[in-house]
């Protein structure tokens, strides 16, 4: 009795795991269909030369990948070979549950397809989880209250190989990412997101985890909106590559950041462009914010990583900020310009940085110890000194500036902070004609050095505020050329001496117009309607000064040897 009884459970579990079996292949079978309309699907013969694999128990038994896997389109095409899904023709594919396998895009040259994740994970352990290998262009919607995740668990690659993906999702055509649901990316073999072509963030939350580079858009890196963390254990967190030009004549390589938050956690360098790094307002008024942390100071940095730059932002060519927030916590520049680097399209790096409008905070890590707000053995974090816990190893780039152009630094406007720098402002021609920065500096705070032009400190406006040691072989302002003011107020802390002052020039130091007050050492030749004005601002402590009806209120930490003011307005203290 028993054995029938349970022979008969048998069955109906039996005929009933068959139904659903077969529902689920029917569900998942390759696709017949173009145009508007529901795509049919459709069971093919379990013949050798179907594409479709038959219903095993196999099958039903991993319903975990399998049954629960849905990929449906209304308006395209794509056929399935065991757990490969290709997407053969332009279209939206809507993508839901659990596949161990992989989205392969390899659709017409022009041909525009869009992902649109509704709950799924897609993990491959031998390619990229999603690959486009043919297509004019690739979408990858996150639906709303949707969360997504693709794994690459591949070994981290050892050498290159033209069969395997660069990068858990890879595409090699322009590619956007967006929605208002949730990305989440961990790519245990090289990059996170990666294309050969454009790269665009709108709107969604984007997290990846690469061993590499975690977005690296070749020709282009552009965020318009959204929330993105972007973590390198090995490698560079956001990077371009080409810089030749394309078809609209523009030259490739740039990163335009108009709108969303993004932070970076890079072993190297956070962004490196190259060409362009713009933060700029978006067309909707809307404003970017941007952290950036590199080498020790990432707490995702692994302990073996062999990177020798940990700049914050780095370029070939320009570096702009228009407009929103950034701040860099680097163990090398926190910005950086080369000037000279030969481009693809036939130019050379013009190496300048350009500050007209929003809030930059800097912390740059300096060598030996000598950092005004850290320590030479890193960050502590609760857990001890280091990036993670306790690790020490790492040690700052020598010489290492908040803001290092080789050619040319203009600030106009916006706001600068520098905490922590070995030298603050470092460029051959320094221009500051509005704005408000403040620098905080363990060698020069402001440094005109050699280059192709003759070096130059030029303030013509704003509000600079620039604090190094009251003793030491430092300079608060040091040019190897001359100092030129005919604007604005500069307060500037230094030395005692003719070797080591607050204002240090090789040339002459000339103020025409403007608000010049030294706690320390200068050299100062007055022209026009500037005079000198008997203060005393150079004990330590908080002083204010009002100068046309305007104060400024500034911290000395030490105590300096003397106060000399020049000015053309209306001045006390």
């Amino acid at each position: 009795m028993k054995y029938r009884k349970y022979k008969k459970e048998i069955a109906i579990l039996l005929a009933l795991a068959l139904l659903v079996g077969i529902a689920a292949f029917v569900r998942m079978s390759a696709v017949s269909g173009t145009g508007s309309g529901t795509a049919v699907y459709t069971v093919p013969a379990a013949t050798a030369e179907s594409s479709s694999q038959p219903v095993s128990a196999q099958d039903i038994n991993a319903k975990e990948t399998a049954e629960a896997f849905v990929m449906t389109t209304e308006d395209g095409a794509f056929s399935r070979s065991g757990n490969v899904y290709t997407v053969t023709s332009a279209g939206t594919y809507s993508l839901s549950g659990l596949l161990e396998g992989q989205i392969l895009i390899d659709a017409g040259e022009n041909d525009k397809v869009t992902l649109e994740l509704s709950g799924v994970t897609v993990t491959c352990a031998t390619d990229s989880p999603v690959k486009a290998v043919r297509a004019g262009s690739l979408d990858i919607s996150a639906k709303k209250d949707t969360e997504n995740v693709i794994n690459d668990t591949r070994a981290a690659k050892q050498a290159d190989s033209a069969s395997q993906g660069e990068g858990a999702i890879y595409a090699a055509c322009d590619l956007k990412l967006k929605g208002s649901g949730t990305l989440v990316v961990n790519a245990g073999y090289n990059n996170g997101v990666h294309t050969t072509k454009d790269l665009t963030v709108q709107k969604l939350f984007l997290k990846v985890t690469a061993r590499n580079n975690a977005i690296k858009g070749n020709d282009s890196f552009s965020m318009t909106g959204g929330a993105v963390v972007a973590i390198s254990t090995y490698g560079d967190g956001v990077k371009t590559e080409n810089t030749n030009v394309n078809k609209n004549g523009v030259t490739r390589g740039s990163m335009v950041i108009s709108g969303g938050s993004m932070t970076v956690y890079a072993a190297g360098d956070g962004f490196q462009a190259a060409r362009n790094f713009e933060l700029v307002s978006g067309e909707d008024g809307s404003v970017p914010s941007v952290t950036v942390y590199t080498g020790a100071y990432s707490e995702y940095t692994a302990s073996d990583a062999a990177t020798d730059s940990w700049k914050g932002v780095k370029v070939q060519n320009e570096l702009i900020i228009q407009a929103g927030s950034i701040s860099v916590k680097s163990y090398d520049d926190a910005f950086h310009a080369d000037q000279g680097t030969s481009l693809d399209d036939g130019t050379a790096g013009k190496g300048t940085i350009s500050i007209s409008g929003g809030s930059v905070t800097l912390n740059v890590n300096s060598p030996e110890g000598k950092t005004m707000g850290g320590s030479d053995r890193g960050v502590y974090n609760g857990r001890g000194w280091g990036g993670r816990g306790g690790w020490s190893g790492q040690q700052s780039a020598a010489g290492a500036d908040a803001i290092h152009a080789d050619s040319t630094l203009n600030i106009s406007g916006g706001t600068v902070v520098i905490e922590s720098a070995y030298e603050g402002l470092e460029a051959n021609v320094i221009n500051i004609s509005g704005g408000s920065t403040r620098v905080s500096a363990n060698d020069d705070g402001v440094n005109a050095c050699s280059g192709s032009s003759a070096p130059l400190v030029n303030i013509s406006g704003g509000y600079l505020d620039v604090t190094v040691s009251a003793s030491g072989d430092v300079d608060g302002i040091d040019s190897n050329g001359n100092y030129r003011q005919s604007g604005g107020v500069v307060i500037t802390r230094g030395p005692s001496s003719q070797m080591a002052a607050a204002l240090d020039a090789d040339g002459s130091v000339s103020v025409t117009g403007g608000t010049l007050i030294v706690l320390g050492y200068a050299r100062v030749s007055t022209g026009g309607s500037v005079r000198s004005v008997s203060l005393s601002l150079h004990s330590a402590g908080t002083h204010t000064v009002t100068v046309n009806g305007t104060a400024f209120t500034f911290v000395n930490s030490d105590a300096y040897a003397r106060t000399f003011c020049y000015s053309d307005a209306q001045i006390s203290a």
